[in-house]
Parts: C-alpha cells; sequence; structure tokens
C-alpha cells in the first residue's frame, strides 16, 4: 500500500522511444495498466528515467531525432511523469543544454542528467524541476549510474577512453579511470568494490577496482556490451550485449566471483536495459522488438516471454509499485 493508502501493485515501468511513451504493465497479470505519451512529436522518444524521491514522478530524458552519433537536432528535456495518473505534466527545460541521455538519482534525491553536446551532466532538483548545478567532464557524456550509497556518481564517455567519477557533495569531478578505447554503459557492485564497464566497440567487459582506480580485469563476451548488471546478492554479472553484423542480440551471465561464464541466451533482437526479478533468480530485459522476456539467471534460459512494450524500442526498465 502507497503511503497515500492507495492499493499499489509490482509494476514494471518501460520506455519505449517508437511508441513515444513510458508505459506500465502489472507484473502479476502482464496487462498494460497505464501509458503515459510524451506528445505526438516523433522527436519526443524516451530513452531513460529516474525517479523523484517519493516514487511519484519519474524523469525521462528527450535525446533527439536519431541514435549516437546521428542525433543532429538533439532534444533540451526531461519528461516529467505523474506514475499515479501515468500522464506526462510537464518539462524539465534544459535550456542550451542539449542532448540528454543517461538519467540517475543521487543519494540526496537530485536527478542526475548527462549533456551530451555540452559535455556536462546537469544536476537537477525534483521539487523545484530547476538545474541546480553543472559538472563540465570536457567531453562527451553519453551514460551515468549511482554507486550504492548515492554519494558517488559515474559517468562513461563512449568513444573517449576513460569514465569519470564525481563527488555528489562537491559537485566535482573527483578522478578518472583509463580504459584501452572507450565505454558504452556502467554498473558498480553491490558493495561498491568494482564498476563494471562494457568496452566500447569490442566483445569484452572491463573490471574497474574503485579503490584501486583502475581496470584489474577483463572479461570476453560474446558481443559487444550494451550494459551491464550485478545482481543485488552479488551472486551474478549479466551483461546485454549485441553483434551488430549478425543482428542477434545475447544476455550473457557470468558467476560474479569468479567470473565464470553461466551461459548466454539468444535473445534475437538488440536488448537494452535490464532489471532484476524481486526474487532474485530472475531478470527482465528490454528488447528492441519490444519483448520483454524474463531470463533464469542460474539456469541461463528464457523463463517467460510474454511482457510486451506498446511499440519496438524499449529501452529502460524498472519494477515499481503502483
Amino acid at each position: 500500500m502507497a503511503k497515500d493508502g492507495r492499493n499499489t501493485r509490482r509494476t514494471l515501468l518501460v520506455s519505449v522511444r517508437d511508441s513515444l511513451s513510458v508505459m506500465a504493465i502489472d507484473l502479476a497479470t502482464g496487462d498494460t495498466v497505464g501509458v503515459a505519451r510524451m506528445g505526438e512529436d516523433r522527436e519526443q522518444k524516451p530513452h531513460e528515467f529516474a525517479l523523484s524521491p517519493d516514487g511519484r514522478f519519474a524523469f525521462a530524458s528527450i535525446y533527439g531525432n536519431g541514435p549516437y552519433g546521428a542525433n543532429t537536432r538533439p532534444g533540451k528535456e526531461l519528461a516529467v511523469i505523474d506514475l499515479v495518473a501515468m500522464a506526462r505534466i510537464g518539462t524539465v527545460d534544459l535550456d542550451l543544454y542539449r542532448a540528454p541521455h543517461g538519467v540517475a538519482s543521487d543519494g540526496d534525491g537530485m536527478i542526475w542528467a548527462t549533456a551530451e553536446r555540452n559535455h556536462s551532466a546537469v544536476v537537477i532538483d525534483p521539487a523545484t524541476r530547476a538545474i541546480v548545478r553543472t559538472v563540465w567532464m570536457q567531453v562527451p557524456v553519453h551514460f551515468v549510474t549511482a554507486a550504492p550509497g548515492g554519494r558517488t556518481m559515474w559517468f562513461a564517455h563512449k568513444e573517449y577512453p576513460f569514465v569519470t567519477a564525481v563527488d555528489v557533495a562537491r559537485k566535482a569531478v573527483t578522478g578518472r579511470v583509463e580504459l584501452p578505447i572507450g565505454a558504452q554503459a556502467i554498473k558498480a557492485s553491490p558493495d561498491g568494490r568494482f564498476l563494471y564497464v562494457g568496452d566500447f566497440n569490442r566483445p569484452l567487459l572491463h573490471v574497474v577496482d574503485i579503490a584501486a582506480m583502475a581496470v584489474t580485469r577483463t572479461v570476453p563476451l560474446v558481443a559487444v556490451p550494451g550494459w551491464p548488471y550485478a545482481t543485488p546478492d552479488g551472486r551474478f554479472i549479466v551483461v546485454t550485449t549485441w553483434n551488430e553484423p549478425a543482428e542477434k542480440g545475447w544476455v550473457e551471465i557470468f558467476d560474479a566471483a569468479t567470473f565464470a561464464p553461466v551461459g548466454a541466451i539468444d535473445v534475437g533482437a538488440e536488448p537494452f536495459h535490464a532489471v532484476v526479478s524481486d526474487d532474485g533468480d530472475h531478470i527482465y530485459v528490454a528488447l528492441a522488438d519490444g519483448r520483454i522476456p524474463l531470463i533464469d539467471l542460474a539456469r541461463a534460459r528464457i523463463a517467460e516471454d510474454r511482457l510486451r512494450a506498446n511499440g519496438t524500442g524499449a529501452e529502460q526498465v524498472m519494477i515499481v509499485d503502483l
């Protein structure tokens, strides 16, 4: 039950670029229980989102008219979505800050969004919906993740060969970790000791020792990584990967302690974000064709394939109570 007395249900939030919406799926029934449209403009495609501290509102990045490298008309908005009404109710206008993509919240409840064209991150107060700080990083910024506890934000820069650490309290860059080429998405381990970094264009996962601020291990993959994940219980590392020439997507699972492969599941379409289920034994994966299969982690197989987005281009998924 919500704090306001409403009965709630476990719900999967999904950003769906091609239907210009963020939708809600009842996990018990598989039914769509709400769709928040971003508008009628075909460039109002939501990519990533983060929630306000009370869980009432989502802030979704409107990146622009194309993918990375072909985004010729970059956006400058975060859509504000009321998750109870499942409707877009406002906009955070980023003004001259363009091409927001990665979005995450810190330990203080502030919303961080990348501003790729400005080589910066912007910090937004979800209560006032105003920019309260910007952090300049000298190169384009595409991905962001919060370390456990939310006191450090990490940023990845696509083809630029490092990841950047930013202190939340100081709102300042505190360090960089050099990489061989560049980075796709990044995630921290549950204990905060490691950062998992997908290589920019090779089938490799880099493991950063955060205390040493250095790559200490590189793990071979089946295909080029998109998003890495560590399960909250520390058992598994999961990486969504994509072989673009073959047009084949994979979900690759590793033992978190040894990095021994558990299995690689051919999911067909390109996989994007994923989220671990409540039981900790499965993971939902958003696919470009709109499917959202449930993967059995220990058995490395598709356990269910019943959930569907309301269009192609499913990107981020998050489990919430609505």
